[in-house]
């Protein structure tokens, strides 16, 4: 069950992808052989590294592994009693040596940014004296060097200098008996190991030697004169002996080899382990894969998961414009343990339960998951998948009873930690027996708290997915504007199988879907209606929910963006108070001083008082144009305390209004005279007077109130404290309900807000006050108090 489990999930499949990423044979080799592991550290152990590989190759764009070779064959026949490795074979076994000296001297270097990896290339054996040796002794052509030992440079000098006497006599030869004229094919070459010289074949009788062939014409033949024969015979022991010291010096290297075979298969291993790392680095940055979440606590959360054949096949085939891989995001959390997918035909439902199951098999073998960031995996004791149709036609098994024997091969070894995939289950019989089946199984499951994901088209699986409560349905959502499933996942309520939209879709004739919806079990239909029904508001829910996070989000960047604006009117409104209290002080310093000047020259007598007086009335008018008044206003004891909300008098136009708003570095405000806005110097504006003026008694600290005969339609208290504005307040307030007038203004400004929240809660528990309200924006705002008497 465990190899079908592999096979039906395309585990095997997906090594062969990963292989190719893969750079030398051993690296190929161990991803081929990669199998999951129940081992937690482990697990996360494997993922790290990988994520350190991604790191590595982005940062360095680390070496491949090309020059590792699989040294197994030569280091079986290294220790053969007598046998030797050939010239090329030991560069072989040199070459990989050095590749991994290699990599262990890089990753030493990089210790603190890749602890995992550089820890396996610690452990890789020092072997780079044997390499040394076998590249002093082999060439890199893999032939054995004349410095490999003194007597095979004695013997290959000796040969040297034996054949070029011979090729001299030989040459002696030719000219001594004119063949180099008369015979223009005559040159000298090696025939059997033996140098020769070639003549027209009717010229041998003429000389002594012997004939080592001829050509295919016969027309020439290869001749050896006597002259030569025995040093030719030399040349033939100097090459045996050549021969045989080659062999001597191989055999010792080969010796060397088996004396390290142990070092040479671990280094191989380690070897072999890394580069599947960095094909596996490989693989998931050209998948777009994450180390997932571990553990089981949080349950499956796979977020935008895709398959990887999937993917791999889009990948290959990116001409065609359906090779767009949708994403699926599962989630069985929360203490829920099974999951049931429903929907379409062609809709997904068995991709994603393959792709639950393949992400699952990827993440405990050591590979990063083709999924988005967040997304979780229990560590599963067990992986069990019955998918597909497998009946057994040798075995004379059913449908049905190729699928009842996986079912019973499940329930005798799920366990609290399996992963349970069953597509369709109990397929292949009476639906209602199916579906009962099924439903029992899944109890079974349930109790043993195994993680379940099942696809299915029956209405009594779908229902036992709403009533149980560590059950959650999920359905392929179907366009139905496209008359096609979207492989999109969706969560809440089952989905409805579209059969006959489906056998519409590939071509069957209306007449038979005709007739087919007739005989359709109308509590069937009534049931699909139903559960479209709640998709719809279901779906309808979402969109309202969607839209309410939209305007909460846009809400709270206003609300920040508003708080932030008001953060710099503060800011820049301290800074403007900065720059006004600095040039005051500023300008009364530069008067202090002038001043100070004047009064020490009076002392001296160095000055009249009439220049004195003078300099006083300068000093005046340089304070009067930088405060944009005569001294004489601003020391006045009506000098007016501007702020928003305060009547005010125009002096020029004669007539009054409220103050809008302040611009004190211009010395300019703007003033609402009925419903006109004007703007006005400072200098032209005086308190208005209003009809209960304040006058303080001569004698004590009362204050008495002198009213007019009418009762004014306003009373201003801006500057009064609540205790002096409450009762001048009160009696306006009496007088007004005796003259018959039916509202009241009171002004009392903008300020801290306190003397106006002051006024109105006195106003709520006042007699014949039926309403109490903020002025017209336009003509005061909350500056004023509007007060409508009954």
């Amino acid at each position: 069950m465990i190899e079908q489990t592999y096979q039906v999930l395309g585990f095997h499949r997906l090594l062969e992808i990963l292989s190719t990423y893969a750079t030398c044979p051993p690296g190929r080799a161990f991803c081929l052989a990669l199998k999951p592991s129940h081992d937690l550290d482990r697990i996360e152990s494997e993922l790290n590294l990988v994520s350190e590989m991604r790191l590595l190759l982005k940062a360095e764009g680390f070496a491949s592994f090309s020059g590792v070779e699989d040294l197994s064959p030569l280091l079986e026949r290294a220790q053969v009693e007598g046998a030797y490795l050939e010239g090329g074979e030991c560069l072989t076994v040199a070459r990989t040596v050095e590749a991994a000296e290699d990599v262990r001297k890089r990753l030493r270097r990089r210790k603190l940014l890749f602890p995992g990896l550089s820890g396996i290339a610690g452990k890789l054996p020092a072997l780079d004296g044997l390499a040394r040796e076998i590249l002093r002794c082999v060439s890199p052509q893999g032939a054995v060097k004349d410095e490999a030992s003194s007597e095979l440079r004695r013997i290959r000098r000796k040969k040297k200098g034996l054949r070029e006497q011979v090729e001299r006599r030989l040459e002696g030869f030719r000219l001594s008996h004119g063949l180099s004229e008369r015979d223009r094919q005559s040159v000298v070459s090696v025939r059997e190991g033996r140098y020769v010289v070639s003549l027209r074949s009717d010229l041998k009788s003429r000389f002594g030697g012997i004939v080592h062939g001829y050509s295919n014409s016969r027309a020439t033949c290869f001749f050896e004169p006597v002259e030569v024969i025995a040093d030719n015979n030399r040349m033939a022991e100097l090459e045996q002996d050549e021969r045989a010291e080659v062999i001597r010096i191989l055999a010792g290297l080969t010796r060397e080899v088996a004396s390290r075979i142990p070092d040479l298969r671990f280094s191989q291993f380690l070897m072999a382990r890394l580069d599947s790392l960095r094909a596996r680095a490989r693989f998931a940055e050209e998948f777009g894969c994450v180390s997932p979440l571990l553990g089981a606590g949080g349950g499956i959360r796979l977020l935008e998961a895709r398959n990887p054949l999937l993917v791999a096949m889009a990948m290959v085939r990116r001409e065609s414009k359906c090779t767009r891989v949708v994403p699926v995001d599962v989630r069985v959390e929360g203490g829920k343990r099974l999951l049931i997918v429903s929907g379409p035909n062609r809709g997904g439902k068995t991709v994603t339960l393959k792709t639950i199951g393949l992400l699952g098999l990827m993440t405990q073998a050591g590979l990063h998951i083709p999924a988005r960031e967040g997304s979780r995996l229990p560590v599963f004791d067990g992986i069990l998948a019955e998918i597909g149709d497998d009946q057994d036609l040798e075995a004379g098994a059913s449908t049905f009873s190729a699928h009842a024997g996986h079912l019973k091969y499940i329930l005798e070894n799920a366990g609290p930690h399996t992963l349970v995939l069953i597509d369709e289950p109990g397929m292949g019989t009476d639906p209602d027996e199916g579906a009962a089946l099924a439903m029992a199984v899944l109890d079974e499951l349930m109790e043993r708290e195994a993680f379940v994901a099942v696809s299915t088209h029956y209405n009594r699986l779908k229902a036992y997915g709403i009533l149980h409560e560590r059950a959650v349905n999920a359905s392929v959502f179907f366009d139905e504007a496209e008359n096609r499933p979207t492989f999109e996942l969706r969560y809440g309520s089952p989905g409805v199988s579209r059969g006959l939209e489906v056998a519409r879709n590939v071509g069957l004739p209306e007449g038979v879907l005709a007739r087919a919806a007739q005989y359709l079990d109308r509590d069937e239909v009534r049931l699909n209606h139903l559960i479209e029904k709640l998709n719809g508001r279901l779906r309808e829910a979402s969109r309202r929910e969607d839209e309410a996070e939209e305007a909460r989000r846009r809400f709270e960047a206003a609300e920040a963006a508003a708080r932030q604006h008001a953060i710099q009117e503060e800011e820049e409104r301290a800074r403007l108070l900065e720059s006004l209290q600095a040039g005051g002080e500023a300008l009364l310093a530069d008067a202090r001083e002038e001043l100070r000047k004047t009064i020490n020259a009076l002392k001296r007598k160095e000055s009249s008082q009439s220049e004195t007086a003078r300099t006083l009335d300068r000093v005046q008018e340089k304070l009067k144009a930088r405060l944009g008044g005569s001294a004489a206003e601003y020391g006045d004891d009506r000098a007016l305390s501007l702020r928003p909300g305060t009547r005010v008098r125009l002096k020029k136009l004669g007539g009054e209004g409220i103050v809008h708003s302040l611009d004190p570095e211009r010395g300019r405000a703007e003033i609402m005279v009925g419903n006109v806005k004007v703007t006005a110097s400072l200098t032209d504006l005086e308190a208005a007077q209003t009809g209960a003026s304040p006058q303080r008694s001569g004698g004590g600290g009362g204050i008495s109130w002198t009213m007019r005969e009418r009762v004014p339609m306003e009373v201003n208290v801006i500057g009064y404290r609540v205790s002096d504005a409450l009762p001048l307040i009160d009696r306006t307030l009496d007088q007004a309900l005796v003259e018959g007038e039916r509202s009241l203004r009171i002004i009392h400004g903008y300020g801290t807000g306190r003397l106006r929240g002051a006024i109105r809660a006195h106003l709520e528990g006042v007699p014949h006050v039926r309403r109490v309200s903020s002025a017209d924006p336009r003509y005061g705002g909350d500056a004023i108090t509007v007060v409508e008497l009954t």
